[in-house]
C-alpha cells in the first residue's frame, strides 16, 4: 500500500495540484521525521505543532501561524521561505531513502476554475494509478476535508469512467482514447484537517513551491526571488515518470 497526501495551489497563470505518496512501510519514520520537523520549528520560531502552516497564505496574505513567548505573531518572509525550504529538504532526504515521491500536475487557466481544478486533478489521480499499479501496489489518498464534495464526486466517476488519450495518435485499436479506470486507488478518499496531519501540509508545501515556480506572480514580488527556484529543492523525490515529456516530471497538458 502507499498512501497519497494530495494538496492544491492556485495562481493567476497556473493551478497546481501535488501528490506525496509514502510506502506503508516507510510511514512511521516519515511520521516521526516531519513531528520532529515541528518541534525543531517550534522551538527556533514558536510555532505550535497543531497549526497548520500554509506558506502562501503567509507570504501573500500576511496569515501568520502562532508564535508562542515571540513578542510578535508575525513572521518574515525571510522566516517563511525558510521554513518552506526546510519542509521540501525533508521530504527530499526521505526521497533519498526510497519509498517516497512526489508527483505534480500544473495547468495553465481555463474559463471555468472548476473545470480546470477536475481537470488537473483527474489527471494527478491517473498518475497516482499508474505509480502505484507500476509497483504492484494499491494507493489510498488523503485530502484536505474542504475538498470533500469535489474530490468524492471526482473518485466516483474515475474509477467507472477514465477516457486516456493516447501518446501517439490512437491506440492500438485504433481509438483516440481507452477507459482506464483509477482501480489501484481503493478505499475511497480521506478527508483530514491539515492542522492534524503533517503530511498532508508537506504536500501543500509541494504545491506552494512548485506554484512560485511557475507562476512568479503567486505572492507578490517574493516568488521572484529565491523561493522561485525552491521547487528544485526535490530532485529524487520526483516520479519523472509521471511526464517523460518534462525535465521534473510535471504533467502541464
Amino acid at each position: 500500500m502507499r498512501l497519497y497526501y494530495i494538496a492544491e495551489a492556485e495562481g493567476r497563470r497556473r493551478h497546481v495540484w501535488s501528490a506525496l505518496g509514502v510506502d506503508a512501510e516507510r510511514w512511521n519514520g516519515v511520521v516521526r521525521g516531519a513531528h520532529d520537523w515541528r518541534l525543531a520549528l517550534h522551538d527556533r520560531y514558536g510555532i505550535a505543532p497543531a497549526v497548520a502552516l500554509q506558506p502562501l497564505d503567509m507570504l501573500d496574505a500576511g496569515v501568520p501561524p502562532s508564535r508562542e513567548g515571540k513578542g510578535t505573531n508575525c513572521l518574515s518572509h525571510e522566516e517563511v521561505g525558510e521554513i518552506l525550504r526546510g519542509g521540501l529538504r525533508l521530504i527530499e532526504g526521505e526521497g533519498r531513502r526510497g519509498g517516497v515521491e512526489v508527483i505534480n500536475v500544473c495547468l495553465p487557466p481555463a474559463r471555468r476554475r472548476r473545470d480546470l481544478a477536475e481537470v488537473a486533478l483527474g489527471r494527478l489521480l491517473t498518475r497516482v494509478n499508474t505509480s502505484a499499479g507500476a509497483t504492484g501496489r494499491h494507493a489510498f489518498v488523503i485530502f484536505a476535508e474542504e475538498q470533500e464534495a469535489q474530490v468524492a464526486r471526482l473518485y466516483r466517476r474515475l474509477r467507472v469512467h477514465n477516457p486516456i488519450p493516447s501518446r501517439f495518435e490512437s491506440w492500438e485499436d485504433s481509438a483516440p482514447t481507452r477507459n482506464i479506470p483509477i482501480d489501484a486507488i481503493i478505499g475511497g478518499p480521506a478527508f483530514r484537517r491539515p492542522a492534524n496531519d503533517h503530511l498532508l501540509q508537506l504536500a501543500g508545501f509541494v504545491a506552494c513551491a512548485l506554484l512560485l515556480q511557475e507562476d512568479r506572480g503567486a505572492a507578490g514580488e517574493v516568488g521572484n526571488g529565491q523561493l522561485g527556484h525552491a521547487f528544485s529543492i526535490l530532485a529524487c523525490a520526483l516520479n519523472r515518470e509521471a511526464s517523460r515529456l518534462d525535465r521534473q516530471g510535471v504533467v502541464r497538458r
